[in-house]
């Protein structure tokens, strides 16, 4: 009051977040990598380590949120580098990644650990008293104990990669998903916590008073909370105070929040749910909402595929062995799908049909054995057939 900057105790602040952002974070990398990659030979997979998936996905998020994440094979498996943990150093000259340095702290009040990655080993440090001291000295990436039965282990040769174990998997155009929709995140939640403040404010309540001329601002204010606080109010007989409302602009703001969702969703290739769910869309319709996002997934495919090679040059896996490819998870018409599916099997063959079905029904895992079993039903079929004609 007075043109004094005070604290204002009585009017609604609420500040809304949204979680539009993680979700469709979730949702492109899910639609990518959800199926899990195939290879044409599984033993060429298992090089790459256990829960290689989950790792491939661990990743992506973190590529998608940052720009760009690391992978860092052992000789057995690869393991996740985020990038607010490792820096990588590259070469002056090409760029690639030359070396490298992780760091952990479990808690502030726990020493600072850090790990340098080099071309021929790594070395770890702990921070004491600001200053970095080796814990570990160099030791090589690769480490094979020589034994036998009778003298046990006799001898360690070590040795290391052609190259740094260490490889990035980038996000499209090497940079975060938050770029250049962090305004449209911002304007969600202000359009949401307006909304939140009108509502919570009595719909936009304000009052005349009658014979209340000697009133200033400050008295002004003084009504309006001991009103708030209290809901009383003391009036002279020839004085009044009556209300009147301004209705809250519902549905212009809901309209707001509604089309900044859709730019949000339409400028990082998201597929927003609500439409699939509000009504039973055909096949065609839902092929058609999982474009962008298609498109999307097609550009992160290659940096994947990048990944992965490159991973593999590192394991020493012949280039053209590395061929992984990989099924979109999207939400479907299950009966529709299957009715198509059905409708072409007698030109696409019985293996070929079961095999998308199994797709459809999310039971991929499973089509081995049903083919199988089936295999088994037709041999007692034609067994029984045999036998009684004979």
């Amino acid at each position: 009051m007075k043109g004094m900057a005070h604290k204002d105790l009585v009017s609604p602040n609420h500040k809304l977040r949204n979680g539009y952002y993680p979700a469709i974070i979730n949702q492109t990398v899910s639609h990518l990598l959800a199926n899990g990659v195939g290879f044409p030979d599984t033993e060429i997979k298992n090089r790459f380590g256990r829960n290689f998936d989950g790792v491939l996905r661990k990743m992506a998020v973190d590529a998608k949120n940052s720009g760009v994440s690391y992978g860092f094979y052992n000789g057995e498996r690869v393991i996740h580098f985020p990038f607010l943990e490792f820096k990588a150093i590259p070469d002056d000259t090409t760029g690639a990644i030359v070396a490298g340095v992780r760091f952990t702290q479990i808690d502030e009040n726990k020493p600072l650990v850090a790990t340098l990655y080099e071309p021929d080993g790594y070395t770890e440090y702990v921070r004491k008293d600001n200053a970095l001291e080796i814990t570990k000295p160099k030791k090589a990436y690769i480490i094979n104990e020589v034994s036998n039965a009778v003298e046990g282990v006799y001898g360690v040769h070590e040795g290391n990669f052609s190259r740094l174990p260490i490889y990035p998997l980038y996000n499209v155009s090497h940079q975060s998903e938050i770029t250049g929709v962090r305004e449209i995140l911002s304007a969600i939640d202000i359009v949401n916590s307006q909304l939140v403040n009108n509502v919570s404010q009595g719909e936009l309540i304000y009052w005349v008073l009658k014979n209340y001329g000697g009133n200033d601002d400050i008295d002004d204010a003084n009504f309006v909370i001991n009103l708030l606080k209290t809901h009383v109010i003391h009036v002279n007989d020839d004085g009044g105070a009556s209300p009147h409302q301004i209705t809250v602009p519902f549905e212009a703001n809901e309209a707001t929040a509604i089309r900044l969702k859709r730019l949000l969703f339409e400028s990082m290739g998201g597929v927003d749910t609500e439409t699939l769910k509000a009504r039973n869309l055909t096949a065609t319709a839902i092929n058609a909402s999982y474009h962008d996002m298609r498109l999307n997934s097609a550009n992160m495919e290659y940096e994947v595929i990048e990944f992965i090679q490159g991973i593999g040059r590192i394991a020493g896996i012949p280039e053209d062995d590395i061929v992984p490819s990989f099924t979109y998870f999207e939400t479907v018409n299950v009966t529709e799908a299957i009715q198509n599916i059905l409708a072409v099997a007698p030109y696409i063959g019985e293996e070929m049909a079961t095999q998308l079905i199994c797709e459809v029904l999310g039971k991929s895992d499973n089509f081995e054995s049903i083919m199988k079993r089936k295999q088994a039903e037709s041999l007692g079929n034609f067994s029984e057939n045999y036998n009684t004609e004979v």
